[in-house]
């Protein structure tokens, strides 16, 4: 198989020419959505396209140099575009391909086909969608890495946006854990986004791979990254949500993934930061609570096998004061912590979300207690 998954050269049998007019069909419609819609809606098919007089390309949308492409370059664009794929070694993967990845197939109105750069066969692998916020920091960083590295032990690739914030904390911990990473461009390949990330980026490529379901040469814009976001919901099993305000691009991955039917997981955060709102909400509206990797790995029906207590040393001093003021079984509020160690109610509620996220306490009654 070549570089396409196509039988031969571009035009030698009608397999080829099939797959050909579907690529031409996505380069002629990709820019202009509302003519797709319309023709999606039609069930006009990627061999009838071409074969519409003006008058009814003009109905569905296509103003007149659209309509002179497709009346003179349809299936030349196509072989442009195989031709400038194979160049820069990506590939194109179609539906029927068993590379194309299984829970995509199941989401509404699926891409025919994706654009891969790097390892294809990671697009058939079970993979936990992580968004966040670009502004996500310390606390942000501190829980991925408590969750992520066991998520990737257990065979779990990560997917992500490569944005700032939480993607690139997501990418970045799943390679040093020497795991599989995703990331999905929300453009074509031509234009990896946000370019100041191309170190990561191209780290991604080398140890997992980076796709597209937009044409090489269509750069990033805001209306194409809710698009990206329904591939990266509908790749996955399950998504994850990190540091995200309350109206945010992850809000929108996991109202796109409870669409598909994906389970969610929300990361609790302080409920005075902005950054925490949106994941408190999610948890509110019954997201499952990620205080842990076996959360993780739970919901998604994996074996997480016996978790290992952290150790004296992993704990603060802060946290470590705290632990000292919960004995044996019983259950304290934040206002008694607050009182006995005169700290703010934001940084006690912060600590013991700390000490949740470290498997040792846990939320009871109204209050906080020791897990034995």
């Amino acid at each position: 198989m070549n570089l396409l998954e196509l039988p031969g050269s571009p035009g030698n049998t009608e397999e080829t020419k099939y797959k050909l007019r579907r690529i031409a069909f996505q380069l002629v419609t990709a820019r202009n959505q509302k003519a797709r819609r319309a023709l999606l809606k039609k069930n006009i098919t990627p061999d009838q396209l071409p074969r519409l007089d003006r008058t009814e390309l003009t109905l569905f949308g296509f103003p007149d140099e659209e309509i002179t492409f497709i009346k003179n370059r349809y299936l030349e664009s196509a072989e442009e575009e195989i031709h400038k794929a194979r160049q820069n070694n990506i590939e194109i993967v179609f539906n029927e391909s068993e590379f194309y990845p299984p829970l995509l197939a199941e989401i509404y109105e699926p891409p025919d086909f994706i654009y891969v750069l790097g390892d294809k066969t990671l697009l058939s692998a079970d993979k936990l969608a992580v968004v966040g916020s670009r502004k996500g920091g310390a606390y942000g960083w501190d829980c991925l890495n408590r969750l992520l590295p066991e998520v990737c032990h257990h065979g779990l690739a990560i997917v992500s946006g490569m944005a700032y914030g939480i993607d690139s904390m997501a990418h970045k911990i799943a390679l040093q854990a020497n795991g599989k990473t995703v990331g999905v461009n929300a453009g074509g390949l031509f234009h990896l986004y946000p370019p100041g990330n191309r170190g990561l980026i191209d780290k991604i490529i080398e140890k997992g791979c980076v796709i597209s379901e937009f044409a090489l040469d269509i750069a990033p814009r805001p209306f194409y990254f809710p698009i990206r976001n329904r591939i990266i919901a509908g790749i996955s099993r399950a998504i994850l949500v990190v540091e995200a305000a309350l109206k945010s691009g992850s809000l929108i991955t996991a109202r796109l993934g409870l669409e598909q039917n994906r389970d969610i997981l929300a990361v609790p955060g302080n409920i005075d930061s902005p950054l925490s709102k949106g994941t408190n909400y999610l948890i509110q509206q019954g997201a499952r609570l990620a205080a842990g990797a076996r959360d993780i790995l739970e919901e998604l029906g994996i074996d997480a096998g016996k978790e290992s207590k952290p150790a004296a040393a992993d704990f603060s001093k802060k946290e470590l004061l705290i632990l000292e003021l919960i004995p044996g079984n019983e259950v304290k509020s934040v206002d008694y912590f607050v009182e006995k160690l005169d700290y703010s109610v934001s940084e006690t509620i912060s600590l013991l979300m700390g000490l949740i996220l470290k498997n040792v306490v846990k939320e009871e009654s109204g209050g906080y207690k020791r897990i034995e």
